[in-house]
């Protein structure tokens, strides 16, 4: 910014800002920024991503306690259709049906 405000002319400070890669548009910000005295000055920056590891750790054991729910809930809907099949196999062999079907 100081080379810039020392080029004499336009064309000194067009050099300026092709050597540092910038344009006027950043230039005229940032030159209002220090006369205002807010150049440098801490924004609030963005919100906590939850890299905390006691966050990601209760994450993890989240979505196992509902992967175990899941595999829970799918258990005992087969011990009730295998109870269900039990009894129908031990009705038929009561009943002695000539049409069972034979496991």
């Amino acid at each position: 910014m100081a080379a810039y405000r020392a080029a004499d002319t336009p064309t000194g400070r067009g050099e300026v800002m092709r050597r540092e890669g910038v344009y006027q548009s950043l230039v005229w910000r940032w030159g209002q920024q220090i006369d205002a005295g807010t150049l440098g000055t801490k924004r609030p920056g963005p919100k906590a991503t939850g890299k905390d590891k006691a966050k990601i750790r209760v994450r993890e054991l989240e979505a196992q306690l509902e992967r175990a729910k899941d595999r829970n809930r799918t258990l005992e809907e087969l011990v009730v259709t295998q109870g269900k099949c039990l009894a129908l196999h031990v009705d038929v062999s009561v009943h002695g049906s000539a049409n069972s079907p034979k496991f």
